[in-house]
């Protein structure tokens, strides 16, 4: 791996770390104290995470490759994160609904599924939300 790349993928990394932060604490907060269903506090939380994450990455991963046209930028990265927020969504049900202990514990299928989709993210985000080398 170029330097580069792994310089931002330390990066992403760590914002992710954030995000992940974000999310586990929202879903957490929204499932044990509001009684939100685990689907609509991960729906919320998700959502949260993806905006924080969005910036964070913008201004530090990727800043080299940031558009000037935010509202695109902020598009694709949508587009990129709705893609792995399905495969995220998909294995968090998957492994609270087929492993029923985990339910009791949402924060660690949430960390499975996460790391899982962090890596799918990453080159989705380099590759197409903050593309290199736009004219």
């Amino acid at each position: 791996m170029p330097a580069r790349v792994a310089h931002q993928a330390g990066r992403f990394i760590v914002v992710g770390a954030m995000g992940f932060a974000v999310d586990g604490g929202i879903l957490m907060l929204l499932h044990s104290l509001y009684d939100f269903s685990l689907l609509h506090a991960r729906l919320v939380s998700f959502a949260a995470a993806v905006t924080v994450t969005w910036y964070l990455n913008r201004q530090h991963t990727f800043a080299a490759s940031k558009d000037d046209q935010v509202i695109f930028e902020w598009g694709r990265y949508a587009v990129v994160n709705g893609i792995g927020a399905l495969l995220n969504l998909g294995l968090f049900l998957w492994l609270v609904y087929h492993f029923t202990r985990l339910a009791a514990w949402p924060i660690v299928p949430l960390a499975m599924a996460a790391s899982v989709a962090l890596v799918f993210n990453f080159f989705a985000s380099r590759q197409l939300a903050f593309r290199q080398g736009r004219s």
